[in-house]
């Protein structure tokens, strides 16, 4: 039967987006059971952490998990995440847990973990419509009362729902408690997660209280030092485009367009504002607002084609070599460490940097099984947040297989974690869940080169390793040949005229002791040995 027009229009019905996200929980890094803990409790974290540094509070975060009961396959577990940060205004609360894309940073234009105000509502959403269970919030920001609110999420509105509210006493507590049920399947990443959270925020005090005792996790804290606050930096040129032109030109308080371009936007110098105004062929004094469609696009143009220095990179918050390496060299316990971190670039006006470390020769292990191209164990960071998901679509494992590893004796033998952070403003993630970077060109590069880097300065650290165990080892076959002269000569003379003054001559005085001890050589005494010439002689090769 057909419809008409009229019919096929009634039909269509507008949707919110907590109903779209209810259909598509893949789209967040929901879509498996064995993801669902880990991701809650790295949206939960990544709050706490985030509003404690806003804060300037070193973050201490206790996470419980438990099992409730078993479904099937499935059990149904409680999650439990309490921070010691500011708090949350008791009117913000049911937003900020009930009501998608409701945030702080969204647009903000420097470094931060979160960016849509997504992440934590969605967890909220995810329990609901698994289990049914309402999500249990506390909230204290003056240590004597906490407000609990018991909610959900109003699919159909996109807003929480609130069921039950009331204040308890505090006892002194400032903070955030969130408690969520959910379903899913127990796995090693959870620990995984938490131990590399860790191991990246070393100014982070964190206790993870498991579903069995072997399921325990205490980690100090490092340092006192908080890590430096990224400040907003204003529009690149080379990131402009003719939505944020036109609303820029059209709010600015500038009222001459050479004095918008110089003002506005990051890295934009006189001489460079008048090259962009010069090749659009525009009046210096011309009122930005007035600039028609056209002409915004023409200045756009322009923008991009000029020649600029790098962003700025105070919007940058880098971890630091030495940060990177206290966090790791106690867990894994490498027989040494190299580390890099490169100068910020840009893609598309937006800045970022890498760093890497590679810890050669580990005793113990941190996460999942090693990389099955490289061998390596590679283990990735982006803004302080580990990255467990979607590897096979990222950047960093892109880059590190593509970078020759082996060419720098990083090999499976050598027991080697290659650690890949990457610090950055809008970073290119591969979807809303943030599991993994797209492979851009510029991100690329950058990540190999920094590999690359890393790998000769563990190359290097090998070859004089080995340089100085063959200088020792030759100095030892040495110190043998001129131990074996001096007994002979003892020997026929029948008396000591070989002493320690002709073993320093031979340069060969420190190793007596080891060569009698070893090798069982009476070097300046006048009996004989108990080994043959021969004998010693075999051992001296072996050696």
């Amino acid at each position: 039967m057909r419809k008409t027009a009229r019919e096929l229009a009634s039909e269509m019905k507008e949707i919110s987006f907590s109903e779209f996200i209810a259909a598509n929980p893949h789209l967040v890094g929901f879509e498996s059971s064995l993801k669902m803990i880990p991701m809650s409790i790295h949206e939960l974290v990544t709050n706490s952490l985030d509003a404690c540094e806003a804060a300037g509070i070193l973050p201490e975060i206790w996470v419980d998990l438990k099992a409730i009961d078993e479904k099937g396959r499935l059990k149904r577990y409680r999650l439990t995440v309490r921070d010691n940060g500011p708090g949350i205004p008791p009117k913000n609360v049911p937003p900020v847990f009930g009501k998608l894309l409701y945030g702080s940073k969204f647009g903000a234009r420097k470094q931060s973990r979160g960016q849509q105000g997504i992440g934590v509502s969605a967890v909220v959403l995810i329990s609901q419509i698994k289990t049914g269970e309402h999500t249990i919030v506390k909230s204290s920001t003056d240590g004597r009362t906490a407000h609990v609110y018991e909610l959900t999420m109003d699919v159909n509105r996109n807003a929480a729902r609130i069921h039950r509210t009331y204040k308890e006493k505090a006892g002194g507590w400032r903070g955030v408690e969130a408690r969520v049920v959910l379903e899913a399947q127990f796995t090693a990443r959870i620990r995984e997660y938490l131990e590399l959270t860790a191991a990246i925020n070393p100014h982070l005090a964190l206790h993870y209280d498991g579903v069995d005792e072997k399921d325990r996790l205490e980690v100090e804290r490092r340092t006192d030092a908080l890590p430096p606050k990224p400040v907003e930096t204003k529009p690149h040129p080379l990131g402009i485009d003719y939505d944020l032109l036109s609303k820029m030109a059209a709010r600015t308080g500038h009222k001459r367009l050479y004095d918008f371009l110089k003002g506005e936007f990051d890295r934009m110098r006189p001489e460079t504002a008048r090259k962009v105004i010069q090749s659009c062929h525009f009046d210096v004094d011309k009122h930005p607002s007035s600039l028609s469609r056209q002409e915004v696009l023409e200045l756009v143009e322009a923008m991009r084609n000029v020649e600029v220095p790098p962003p700025s990179p105070e919007c940058l918050s880098p971890v630091g070599e030495e940060v990177l390496v206290k966090g790791v060299i106690g867990r894994l316990r490498p027989e040494f460490i190299e580390a890099v971190t490169r100068k910020p670039c840009a893609m598309r006006g937006q800045p970022f940097l890498v760093e890497a470390i590679i810890a050669y020769g580990c005793e113990a292990d941190i996460g999942g099984s090693p990389d099955p191209v490289t061998g390596v164990s590679i283990h990735r960071f982006v803004n302080r947040v580990p990255l467990l998901f979607s590897e096979s679509s990222d950047v960093i494992i892109k880059a590190a297989r593509d970078a020759g590893l082996g060419r720098y004796e990083v090999t499976p033998e050598s027991r080697s974690h290659l650690f890949v952070h990457i610090a950055g403003v809008n970073i290119p993630y591969t979807s809303e869940s943030k599991e993994a970077i797209k492979p851009v060109d510029e991100y690329y590069d950058e990540v190999k080169l920094a590999i690359q880097e890393c790998g000769r300065k563990v190359s290097k650290r090998i070859r004089q390793a080995r340089k100085a165990e063959e200088s020792f080892m030759k100095g030892r076959k040495r110190a043998l040949i001129h131990s074996l002269l001096l007994r002979e000569i003892n020997r026929f003379a029948g008396k000591k005229v070989a002493d320690e003054a002709y073993a320093e001559a031979f340069g060969f005085e420190g190793l007596l002791e080891e060569v009698v001890a070893k090798f069982g050589l009476d070097v300046l005494r006048l009996r004989r040995s108990s080994k043959s010439v021969e004998e010693v002689e075999d051992a001296a090769t072996a050696a």
